[in-house]
Parts: structure tokens; C-alpha cells; sequence
């Protein structure tokens, strides 16, 4: 091999070895497979913000554990269609458990919430059990540390969708509404319409 021969190995030899640093760099830091800095990973979740964070507004209605007598539907609660048009899962929940966190003078609640199949629609998630993390700041958090432990064992029909979350990693946001008929016979109605526009 003459001398510009083995100048010209060794420069591709180079750029092969520097080459596979660059893609082991790449993905030995994303874990699973999955590049660290790729940006797409999650990009299909949209961001919870504006209308969203009114219609997952991760809230529980007051008529769902009996603060109020009137009965929510479609005419009475305006995001109501929304939310069953555009949630990923639809369905009864009933809440198994009820933990507290205390940080100092802060106390946090966990809601641990199960599907009661079936779901109204076809679910987009293959998960049938969440935990609802309430904050002090959460549109719930009245309602949940007035009823504590006793909301265990109750149900709602509750609608829930993932959103893009810190660092992209995708978070489910929600709301609980009353299981009861009339609020049923909205979702299915919402549902219905849905498919018929073939939306």
C-alpha cells in the first residue's frame, strides 16, 4: 500500500470510529433505545394549556359527592361534550384508595382511581388504573380533604387525556364528573354525535 493509500484508510478509519462514538453517545444516554435529546419522543401529546386546562381541568364536580342537587349535563356544563369528544378514556371510576403527603405545613392527596368496565368508547389508553396526585393549588383539593377517606369507594364518570409534561414526558390530566344517568346519557349522546360527523 503506497503512502497516500494508507493516509486515505486511516482518515475513513477515523471517521468510522468517530462516527460510532457519535451514535453510542446518542443512545447510551436516552435509555431504552431511545436517543436522550430527541425531541419527537413525546411531540404528540399537545400542551395543557388554554381551553385544555378548562376541560381537563383536573377537577371533581360538587354534585359528584353530593355538594349540590343539581345534576350536571351537557346543557349545564359546557365542557362536558367537549370532554367526551376528545378524552382518551371514558369511563365509571371508582376511587380504591385515598393517601396523604405531608411536607411541613403542605398535605398532598393521592386519589387511586379504577376503571368499572366497561368504557363508554374504545380507550386510547391501556392502563384501567391511575393515581390522581392533588395538590394545595388544585381546583379538587377543597373537596377531596373535606371528604378524605370517605371518597374510597365512590364512583364517577371520569374523563381522562395525557398532555406533554415537564421535559416532554407525557402526564394524564382529568376530570371527575357524577355517575349518574343523566350525565350517561350526555356522554353517550357526545359520543354519538362524535361518530356521526365521523370526528
Amino acid at each position: 500500500m503506497t503512502s497516500g493509500s494508507a493516509r486515505t484508510a486511516g482518515k475513513a478509519a477515523s471517521a468510522l470510529a468517530f462516527g460510532a462514538a457519535l451514535s453510542w453517545a446518542a443512545f447510551g444516554c436516552g435509555g431504552a433505545g431511545v436517543p436522550a435529546a430527541d425531541p419527537s419522543a413525546f411531540s404528540r401529546f399537545p400542551g395543557w394549556e388554554s381551553r385544555a386546562k378548562d376541560v381537563f381541568d383536573d377537577d371533581i364536580d360538587p354534585a359528584a359527592v353530593g355538594l349540590t342537587t343539581e345534576a350536571l349535563s351537557s346543557r349545564t356544563d359546557p365542557f362536558l361534550r367537549e370532554r367526551a369528544q376528545t378524552a382518551e378514556l371514558v369511563a365509571r371510576f371508582r376511587v380504591s384508595t385515598v393517601t396523604v403527603d405531608t411536607f411541613g405545613a403542605e398535605v398532598s392527596y393521592h386519589l387511586g382511581i379504577q376503571v368499572i368496565p366497561p368504557p363508554f368508547i374504545e380507550p386510547k389508553l391501556s392502563e384501567s388504573s391511575f393515581e390522581l396526585y392533588i395538590r394545595p393549588t388544585g381546583r379538587a383539593y377543597a373537596i377531596v380533604k373535606a371528604f378524605d377517606a370517605r371518597l374510597r369507594g365512590s364512583s364517577f364518570i371520569g374523563f381522562i387525556h395525557r398532555f406533554a409534561g415537564e421535559g416532554g414526558e407525557p402526564e394524564i390530566h382529568w376530570h371527575l364528573s357524577p355517575d349518574s344517568a343523566e350525565v350517561a346519557a350526555a356522554v353517550k349522546e357526545a359520543l354519538a354525535l362524535a361518530e356521526l360527523s365521523g370526528s
